[in-house]
């Protein structure tokens, strides 16, 4: 007569078996260890693996032996139906959340202050052929019809040399994002709501100011973080390196980039998730983009560019 049955403890059976009839086909287990690794579950021995830690588990045994009912000293339940062996302590990955964003500072303690600027020889090169090669052709500094005023919040096209009598209401001052808000430092009407921001009409009636590079608000960009510095990649061909302005109190940046070899303008304004230095930070500048390489105050992978008090 059969003894009484006994639980085997290997990995991957979790069957009941009797010491009498046990020998070396007996079980079927996992002898390595588990091991997660980028949301997977894996058994090290036979490297099968699934997102799903149900669907982990059920996987059969790779070996065959004989049962143990000799429980390992670190076995732990999981969800009160299987056992298996966790890492040791000092290799798991404890997940504490979203890296923070940098506190915000208050405008007294700001100041903006330029980034240095390196100019790849190519790119040079480039503008100044283009320059060489264009510069019998288009000397001429007229305004084309339907070229936009550049002063902010003004929407009024250029139509003819009469159009400079014409009011143009507009905000002097510069665009302020601080902790959620946005307004103008000119009469500081406040909102959380971005596209209410853009409408505001001008606070100041003053001149128009034309340009014959045409306003250019999206560029193709990206970003990643990478040995304690933010790179981001403004993808626009032909940067006229003499008229690339970059400008960052280490929380907001200011970019003005005059691409196309001078037919087109981006006013680029970032309110950065964490904290950069603008010092130790560099612009590049290439044939088809425009580095923006910021060290970072805390070398913590963002997991967004912009801050949203929102999302904080």
């Amino acid at each position: 007569m059969a003894g009484a049955l006994v639980q085997c403890y290997n990995k991957g059976c979790g069957k009941k078996f009797s010491p009498d009839e046990n020998d070396a086909e007996s079980c079927c287990y996992h002898p390595g260890p588990p091991y997660f690794h980028d949301a997977y579950k894996i058994w090290n021995c036979c490297n099968k693996k699934s997102t799903d830690f149900g669907t982990w588990l059920a996987y059969p045994g790779c070996t065959r032996g004989k049962h143990s009912n000799v429980k390992p000293e670190d076995v732990v339940r999981v969800s009160a139906v299987k056992e298996i062996r966790p890492e040791k302590e000092d290799e798991v990955i404890v997940w504490n959340g979203l890296n923070k964003p940098a506190e915000r500072k208050p405008d007294e303690a700001r100041e903006e202050v330029p980034i240095k600027i390196t100019v790849n020889p190519s790119a040079k090169a480039a503008v100044d052929s283009y320059r060489e090669q264009h510069s019998s052709a288009e000397t001429s500094d007229e305004l084309k019809i339907g070229t936009p005023c550049r002063n902010n919040s003004c929407s009024q096209a250029y139509a003819g040399p009469e159009t400079f009598t014409t009011p143009c209401t507009h905000h002097p001052g510069q665009a302020i994002f601080h902790e959620g808000i946005k307004y103008w430092s000119c009469c500081q009407k406040k909102t959380t709501n971005f596209g209410a921001f853009l409408e505001q009409p001008g606070c100041e009636t003053g001149t128009h100011k034309f340009s014959r590079s045409e306003k250019v608000d999206k560029v193709r960009e990206d970003h990643f973080c990478a040995n304690g510095m933010v790179t981001i990649n403004v993808y626009c061909k032909g940067a006229v390196y003499d008229q690339v302005e970059v400008k960052s109190d280490g929380q907001l940046l200011r970019a003005k980039i005059v691409h196309a070899f001078g037919d087109k303008e981006s006013n680029l304004v970032y309110d950065l998730y964490g904290e950069v230095i603008p010092d130790e930070s560099e612009i590049v500048i290439s044939e088809r983009k425009v580095e923006l390489k910021l060290k970072q105050q805390t070398p913590k992978s963002w997991p967004r560019l912009q801050y949203d008090e929102t999302m904080s």
